[in-house]
């Protein structure tokens, strides 16, 4: 009874029981097998494409990097890096600060350090206290060889008393000093190498001018530098 039941039914719906086996088969074929490896290829093309991205740009990057001085190149990143270190660097600073008010024509009485961290827009700062002691004429002098100093710096107050009798200027100045930290991704095989614009080339030319206004002789001279050469 139960097989005539099943035949009549198949027999009254055999029509729509094969389509419909055989749609099953093929969305389970479509869900399970197609779709998968449609993704996958689509994936493997995406990935072979970003493959193909990179070696094109890394190719560029070697290209480019081939072709630049590497003498002119470390000379341009020891001056900035000299002019803005990306540390603190109380040595090179208090050393520069002695040569230039010797240079000036003062007498240094005493060096402090202040305020050891600060923040100057996208900047890092520490401060760094001058007591000088020298003539009032040559306080302006001072002034314009910090502003000209190779390392990012700036007074940031100036008290003064002058002894009338000697003409002689007892002056406390406070020195901001810059400085940042690299960014993050400085150097990394990714990252787009830098260009110098005309305004950079101005840049390095004026730092190198003011790198080359110290006097070799003295103990700061040229090797003023505020973080070690990258690409070394």
């Amino acid at each position: 009874m139960k097989q005539e039941t099943i035949a009549k039914f198949y027999q009254k719906y055999k029509l729509y029981i094969f389509p419909g086996i055989v749609a099953l088969s093929s969305l389970f074929l479509i869900v399970f097998a197609i779709y998968p490896q449609t993704i996958k290829l689509i994936t493997n093309q995406q990935v072979a494409g970003d493959l193909m991205n990179k070696s094109q740009f890394l190719d560029a990057k070697v290209s480019a990097l081939e072709s630049y001085n590497g003498e002119n190149l470390a000379d341009r990143v020891r001056l900035s890096l000299g002019s803005f270190p990306a540390e603190k660097d109380f040595g090179n600073v208090i050393e520069l600060l002695q040569y230039l008010a010797k240079k000036s024509g003062f007498s240094i009485a005493a060096i402090t350090l202040g305020n050891t961290s600060r923040k100057l827009a996208n900047s890092d700062s520490f401060e760094i206290k001058l007591e000088i002691k020298g003539a009032r004429a040559l306080l302006p002098l001072l002034l314009d060889n910090l502003e000209k100093s190779p390392r990012l710096m700036k007074v940031n107050n100036i008290e003064a008393s002058l002894n009338q009798t000697t003409g002689i200027l007892d002056a406390s100045l406070g020195v901001e000093v810059l400085y940042s930290s690299l960014p993050q991704n400085f150097g990394s095989i990714d990252s787009p190498l830098p260009e110098f614009s005309e305004k950079d080339e101005e840049l390095i030319t004026t730092l190198a001018k003011s790198v080359g206004s110290i006097s070799p002789s003295s103990t700061v001279s040229a090797d003023i530098i505020g973080k070690t050469d990258p690409f070394e």
